[in-house]
C-alpha cells in the first residue's frame, strides 16, 4: 500500500477487496495514501470506493489513535471530499483526547476542519485551548497553519491568537515564505491586532521577497492593508517584486493586489500599470468580486486606465446577476469616482439592484445613492425605491452613510417625501466631529441647503449646526484660482464685465468670477466638473449649479474645452461678449 508504486487506484482497489480486514491503523493509512498520491483529483472525489472507506473510517473511530485521527482528516481535507458524517465523528472522538496530540496532529486536525469547511465550535475551542500553553513545541509551520485554521474557519480565540504572536514573533526567521504570509493573512483576516508581530513579519519578509510565490505576494500585500498596518518599506519591495511577475498571478491575486495598495494609500504607478496590462486581457476569467476589486482600487488609488475599465464595464455588464450587493455597490461607486461613462453598465446596476434591494447593508445602500448621483445618471425608480428601502432601516446607518446618502437624493434633486433627509435631525455637534471629515460635513451642508429650498415651510434638520457645517465646506471646497480662471478673469475685465474674484455666497457657494449686487456669476468649469473624456457634466457640478439658480444666481458657464479653442485675446472678447448676453436673456 506505501510503495512507491502506489497509486490511488492500487490502494483503493485493495481496499475493495479486503477492506472487512483493514485495522484503525491500516484505515487511516489508505486514506492519507489516497490524498498524498491523489490530492484534490476529480475522479478520486467521485469514487464511490472513497466514501466507503470513510464510512469504515467513522465506523472504527473509537479505535483510532491522536495521529490516525490527525491524519484522517487531514487526508479527507486534502482530497476534498465532503464526509460530514466522518468529520463529526473525528471531532467527537478528538475533542476529550486533544491532551494526548501532538503539536502537527493539533494544527493539522484544525487545518483539515478549516480546510473542509466544517463547523466544529467545540473542536477549535478545544484545539485553542490544548494549543495555547504548548505553542513553544509547535515548528512555524505548525504555528502559521493552526493560525490560518482558525482565520479560515472564523473562529474567534484572542487568547490563541496572542500566544501564537508571542512565539512566533521571535522565530520568524525559521518561518518560510508561505508560513510568514498565512500568518500575516491569519492575523489579518481575524482582526486581531499585532503590531509587534506585523512589524517582525515586515523585517522578516521585504529581504525575502524573491522567494515568494505570487500568492504569497498577493496575500502579504492583502494583510498589511486590511491590518491598516504601516509598512511603506515592504510595500515598495512587493511592487518591485510583483511588477515583473504579474504574468504568475492568478485573478484573484491581481485584484487583491491592487485592493490592497489601494487601500493602503500606498502610490505605485509602475504596478497599477503593470497590474492593468496583466488583468485586460485576462478579465474573463476574473470572478465578480475580482472584478469589483479591482474597479475600486484603480478608482481608489486614482489612476487612470481606461482600456482597463472599458474591459472592466463589458465583462461586467452581462454577468451582474452573479454580483453580490457589496460587488454591485462597488463597481457603481468605482465607476462614478474615476468619472467614466457607462450608461449600460450604470442601467444594469440598477435593474440588479432593484431585483436584491432587501440584500443590501445601509453602506451598500448609501454607496449606490452617492455613485449614481456623482455620475448624473438617472435613475428614479432606483432612488424612489432606496427612499422606500431606507426609512425603517435609518437606525443602522453610520453618520458616514447618512451623509452620503442625504447628499446624494439631494443632488437629484429629491422632491418627494423628506423623510430621507429626517434622521440627520438627531445628530450633535459632538457627533458631526467625532464622526465626519470635512467631505462628510459638506454634504450635510449641501444636503442641507437642498432641504431649505425645496421644503422652506419646514424646520431644516440641520439648522442648529448650520454654521458648523459651511464652515467645513469651505473648508473643504476652498477654490484655489487656476491659471484658466485667471485668463477668464482678465478677459472679463477687457470686455469691461467688472466683478469679484472668487467671491463666495452667504451660504458659502463659491463662484469664480461675480457680481453680488445682482446676483450674476460667471463659472469657469474644468476638467473636472465633467465625466472623463466627455462633456457631459457630472452630478455635483449640476447640483451646484442647481443650488445657485434656486438662490436667485444667473450663471454663465465657460466650458474648458471651448475656452481652449479660442485663437487669441480677439476671439476670447468675442466668446464672452455672446456668453454675457445670458444675463440680458435671463432677465427679459
Amino acid at each position: 500500500m506505501t510503495g512507491r508504486g502506489a497509486t490511488p487506484e492500487t490502494i483503493l482497489s485493495l481496499f475493495a477487496a479486503q477492506g472487512d480486514k483493514f485495522s484503525a491503523r491500516n484505515l487511516s493509512t489508505a486514506a492519507h495514501r489516497v490524498a498524498k498520491f491523489g490530492g484534490r483529483n476529480c475522479d478520486v472525489r467521485r469514487d464511490r470506493r472513497v466514501m466507503a472507506l470513510a464510512e469504515a473510517c467513522r465506523r472504527c473511530i473509537r479505535e483510532f489513535d491522536p495521529q490516525h485521527l490527525a491524519n484522517t482528516a487531514w487526508a479527507f481535507a486534502t482530497s476534498g471530499v465532503e464526509a460530514p458524517q466522518l468529520f463529526a465523528a473525528i471531532a467527537n472522538a478528538a475533542s476529550s483526547r486533544l491532551g494526548e496530540f501532538k503539536p502537527q496532529e493539533l494544527a493539522n486536525t484544525a487545518w483539515a476542519f478549516a480546510t473542509s469547511g466544517v463547523e466544529a465550535p467545540q473542536l477549535f475551542a478545544a484545539i485553542a485551548n490544548a494549543a495555547s500553553s504548548r505553542l513553544g513545541e509547535f515548528k512555524p509551520q505548525e504555528l502559521a497553519n493552526t493560525a490560518w485554521a482558525f482565520a479560515t474557519s472564523g473562529v474567534e480565540a484572542p487568547q490563541l491568537f496572542a500566544a501564537i504572536a508571542n512565539a512566533a514573533s521571535s522565530r520568524l526567521g525559521e518561518f518560510d515564505p508561505q508560513h510568514l504570509a498565512n500568518t500575516a493573512w491569519a492575523f489579518a483576516t481575524s482582526g486581531v491586532e499585532a503590531p509587534q508581530l506585523f512589524a517582525a513579519i515586515a523585517d522578516a519578509a521585504s529581504s525575502r521577497l524573491g522567494e515568494f510565490n505570487s500568492q504569497g505576494l498577493a496575500n502579504t500585500a492583502w494583510a498589511f492593508a486590511t491590518a491598516g498596518v504601516e509598512a511603506p518599506q515592504l510595500f515598495a519591495a512587493i511592487a518591485n517584486a510583483a511588477s515583473s511577475r504579474l504574468g504568475e498571478f492568478n485573478p484573484q491575486g491581481l485584484a487583491n493586489t491592487a485592493w490592497a495598495f489601494a487601500t493602503a494609500g500606498v502610490e505605485a504607478p509602475q504596478l497599477f500599470a503593470a497590474i492593468a496590462n496583466a488583468a485586460l486581457s485576462r478579465l474573463g476569467e476574473f470572478n465578480p468580486q475580482d472584478l469589483a476589486n479591482t474597479a475600486w482600487a484603480f478608482a481608489t488609488a486614482g489612476v487612470e486606465a481606461p482600456q482597463l475599465f472599458a474591459g472592466i464595464a463589458d465583462a461586467a455588464s452581462s454577468r451582474l446577476d452573479e454580483f453580490n450587493p457589496q460587488n454591485l455597490a462597488n463597481t457603481a461607486w468605482a465607476f462614478a469616482t474615476a468619472r467614466i461613462e457607462v450608461p449600460q453598465l450604470f442601467a444594469g446596476i440598477a435593474d440588479a439592484t432593484l431585483s436584491r434591494m432587501d440584500e443590501f447593508k445601509p453602506q451598500e445602500l448609501a454607496n449606490t445613492a452617492w455613485a449614481f448621483a456623482t455620475a448624473g445618471v438617472e435613475a428614479p425608480q432606483l432612488f424612489a425605491a432606496i427612499a422606500d428601502a431606507t426609512p425603517s432601516r435609518l437606525g443602522e446607518f453610520n453618520l458616514r452613510d447618512l451623509a452620503n446618502t442625504a447628499w446624494a437624493f439631494a443632488c437629484v434633486d429629491w422632491k418627494n417625501d423628506p423623510t430621507i433627509f429626517s434622521e440627520v435631525a438627531h445628530i450633535t455637534v459632538a457627533d458631526l466631529d467625532a464622526a465626519l471629515n470635512d467631505i462628510g460635513l459638506s454634504q450635510l451642508h449641501l444636503a442641507s441647503l437642498h432641504f431649505q429650498l425645496e421644503w422652506p415651510e419646514r424646520s431644516s434638520p440641520l439648522s442648529n449646526h448650520a454654521q458648523v457645517l459651511k464652515t467645513a465646506y469651505q473648508r473643504w471646497n476652498p477654490s484655489p484660482s487656476q491659471q484658466l480662471q485667471r485668463n477668464v478673469a482678465t478677459a472679463l475685465d477687457r470686455v469691461g464685465w467688472t466683478h469679484v474674484f472668487e467671491h463666495v455666497t452667504e451660504e458659502g457657494l463659491s463662484l469664480d468670477m461675480a457680481q453680488p449686487d445682482t446676483k450674476r456669476a460667471v463659472e469657469v468649469d474644468g476638467p473636472h466638473h465633467y465625466l472623463k473624456k466627455t462633456r457631459i457634466e457630472n452630478g455635483s457640478t449640476r447640483f451646484k449649479s442647481r443650488l445657485l439658480r434656486r438662490l436667485g444666481w444667473e450663471v454663465a458657464h465657460i466650458p474648458y474645452f471651448e475656452w481652449d479653442a479660442l485663437d487669441g485675446e480677439q476671439d476670447q472678447d468675442s466668446y464672452l461678449q455672446e456668453k454675457l448676453k445670458v444675463f440680458a436673456t435671463a432677465r427679459a
